[in-house]
């Protein structure tokens, strides 16, 4: 089975006017996404409700799997999504259910006057009594839940055997068992995914596995036996041969509009001082930085550092602020720019962006000594995380870039 814990569509509450357009286009394709790959249900979380209950209810018509909420209720105390579902697996009775977090913002989120949250044990305790008297092997709980709120819901012996928990202030993936109940919270924002082996002891008990799996999962009570996988999503995993064109015609429209909102808000021109956060020009960009230290600009040209911006128009992302300060100088910096429509001398990553605005310095000629200390590379892994450089080797890099750092006196 493919299951989801919620706060799937959206990274918050509520959406600003200006990226509804953006947060729907995204939401389309998620569940295109999803039923591609076969998903079975979805907990709906609060960032699912971020353009209202209306909204979410159309894309559960388009989607091939099922929205579950116990706890999501309409003013007459009724469920307004599936509260639970049965699936039957090799053999295997297994029910599912969802509860939502019961402090949504509701004033906060469009048709929030329409819903209310019941309160989340209570109804996952209802749900999973009747679940177990239904005749379900085996309980699954999607939950929006933080950590403490799952734990409790493990000790009350409520006969759940799995909770997945997708909380937003959750960022763990390692398992937790409390009494026979498993716990897993995958991280949150599309970085892995977690699996789950579940195998039904017979006679033999774990005897019967190959030692492989016996000494790496867990046994759970007298009869279960689970193996957890967490599984990061990196750049090397082959694209979806149907998932991938569609993802790509989205990010195309997104940087259409992207492109639009840059031409119509954002005036500035590169060549304009307004052009600065701050009055001053503090960056002297990397042209001024040769006449000094020639050998360090020359290396510096041959890297990929001196190309990071043009590497954001190949793929259209260069009016995409989440991908432009990592490939520009002084981004919403001091002294630097906030024009993404005409980035001019700030393109790529330069010598400041390292060593922080040069004006100082070289007006000195040398004497004012460069503010930002680069010692073990830590200014390189504000860009460089797993997700957006998996092959990232820090020491190789920095030598790369910088040349073999200097002997400690």
């Amino acid at each position: 089975m493919v299951l989801n814990g919620g706060n799937l569509l959206f990274r918050r509450e509520n959406l600003k006017p200006e990226k509804v357009i953006a947060g729907k286009l995204l939401a389309d394709v998620i569940i295109n996404s999803y039923n591609k790959m076969g998903c079975d249900a979805l907990n709906v979380g609060a960032y699912d409700l971020a353009l209202g209950v209306d909204f979410l209810r159309k894309q559960e018509k388009r989607a091939k799997f099922t929205f579950l909420s116990a706890n999501i209720m309409d003013k007459h105390d009724k469920p307004i999504f599936t509260p639970s579902i049965v699936k039957h697996v090799n053999g295997v009775k297994v029910g599912i259910f969802g509860i939502c977090d019961d402090k949504l913002k509701l004033k906060k989120m469009p048709g929030g006057n329409k819903i209310k949250v019941a309160n989340a044990l209570a109804k996952a305790e209802e749900t999973a009594l009747r679940l177990k008297a239904e005749g379900a092997d085996y309980i699954v709980l999607l939950t929006t839940l933080n950590t403490r709120h799952c734990r409790r819901i493990g000790q009350r012996d409520l006969g759940i055997d799995l909770i997945i928990g997708s909380s937003k202030r959750n960022r763990i993936s390692l398992p937790i068992l409390i009494d026979d109940t498993y716990i897993v919270h995958v991280e949150r924002g599309g970085k892995s995914v977690g699996r789950l082996d579940v195998s039904f002891l017979g006679a033999a008990g774990v005897e019967a596995l190959s030692p492989a799996v016996r000494y790496k999962g867990k046994a759970v009570g007298e009869n279960l036996f689970l193996l957890n996988h967490f599984l990061p999503l990196k750049l090397e995993i082959k694209d979806h041969p149907e998932i991938a064109p569609m993802v790509k015609k989205v990010e195309t429209r997104l940087s259409r509009l992207r492109q639009v909102k840059a031409n119509k808000t954002l005036s500035i021109t590169s060549g304009d001082s307004n052009s600065r956060v701050v009055a001053g020009d503090n960056y002297m960009f990397a042209d001024a930085c040769n006449k000094c230290h020639p050998d360090h600009y020359r290396r510096w040209q041959k890297t990929d550092h001196a190309q990071t911006y043009k590497s954001l128009i190949k793929v259209e992302k260069h009016f995409d602020e989440e991908c432009i300060a990592c490939h520009t100088l002084g981004f919403k910096q001091p002294g630097g720019f906030n024009d993404i429509q005409h980035v001019g001398e700030f393109a790529n990553v330069q010598c400041e962006s390292c060593h922080g605005p040069g004006r100082k310095h070289v007006e000195s000629k040398g004497k004012t000594k460069m503010y930002r200390d680069l010692t073990g590379g830590k200014m390189c892994l504000r860009c460089h995380i797993e997700e957006r450089s998996p092959d990232f080797d820090l020491e190789t890099y920095f030598e790369n870039v910088c040349g073999a750092p200097k002997a400690a006196k």
